[in-house]
């Protein structure tokens, strides 16, 4: 699959563009994972639909520029500018966990951009905070410039564990695999992981207002993602009621990726039961 870099004044951001079809899907990888990681579902949307899928910057072969410093202000910039520079509006947003929280205030500040939302693995920013401080021994990732340095030391580790505790339990090697050598590769050739910046960030956040969010929202959830044991993703429907919850039995933190045909026949299912995208205007 092809990829390209958009050189913005904040951000060079790698990006991937498949399809032609007549609605948007913007798919966004949770770190560590890569553009890589979604080929066989932007293959598969790919036959109905654009496809864009981009890296955060900071993570992977985006990187940020002119001394920006990460948070979820200049992210929200930075998705808000690639966008408009692909002519994307009202698309259909996929992201998870932590970057499924920039989503929704993306959603909120750009309706003209954002028509629908697929966010996995996400609650409220109070479980969201939780989940991160207990993914981080001692809080040293939490602490600023010492959380930079530790993960710069042990980005490879941090990656190996973080597959393993992600996946479900029985996962096998090849699967495991799968997902840790695009990512080794990378971190290998230069590739970003700013683990430490986004949970900083995410400490910093204040909750927002979501009654101010009124696009269509399916929420997935990875019944079998034991880094989420703790969190409940009814905090956050709470919230969102138009929200619809679809839990997937037997995967872990990444339903859209571990079982492809699962997530497009949910996926396109919930496309058919919704109105019609009105043209941004």
């Amino acid at each position: 699959m092809d990829t390209f870099f958009m050189e913005l004044a904040q951000a060079r951001v790698r990006v991937a563009v498949v399809g032609q079809g007549p609605r948007t899907v913007v798919i966004v990888p949770d770190p560590p994972n890569l553009i890589e990681h979604h080929h066989e579902s932007i293959q598969r949307l790919a036959s109905d639909h654009r496809v864009i899928c981009f890296e955060l910057p900071g993570f992977g072969r985006s990187s940020l520029q002119g001394g920006a410093r990460f948070g979820f202000a200049l992210q929200l910039e930075v998705m808000g500018e690639v966008l408009e520079r692909l002519e994307a509006r009202r698309v259909l947003l996929e992201m998870s966990c932590l970057g499924a929280m920039m989503g929704l205030r993306l959603a909120l500040r750009r309706p003209d951009l954002v028509g629908r939302l697929v966010l996995a693995q996400v609650s409220s920013l109070a479980q969201m905070q939780s989940w991160a401080r207990e993914t981080d021994v001692g809080g040293l990732i939490h602490t600023p410039g010492v959380g930079q340095v530790l993960v710069a030391a042990s980005k490879f580790f941090i990656a190996r564990h973080w597959y393993r505790a992600a996946l479900p339990e029985g996962a096998s090697e090849a699967l495991y695999q799968q997902y840790l050598q695009p990512t080794l590769r990378t971190l290998r050739e230069g590739g970003r992981f700013e683990l430490a910046s986004a949970y900083q960030a995410v400490r910093r956040e204040e909750e927002v207002d979501y009654s101010g969010i009124h696009q269509p929202l399916l929420l997935l959830w990875g019944r079998g993602d034991r880094t989420h044991a703790a969190t409940r993703p009814q905090a956050l429907l709470e919230a969102l009621p138009q929200a619809r919850l679809v839990e997937y039995e037997g995967c872990g933190h990444f339903p859209t990726l571990e079982d492809v045909d699962r997530y497009i026949h949910t996926l396109k299912e919930w496309e058919r039961s919704l109105p019609a995208v009105t043209p941004a205007t």
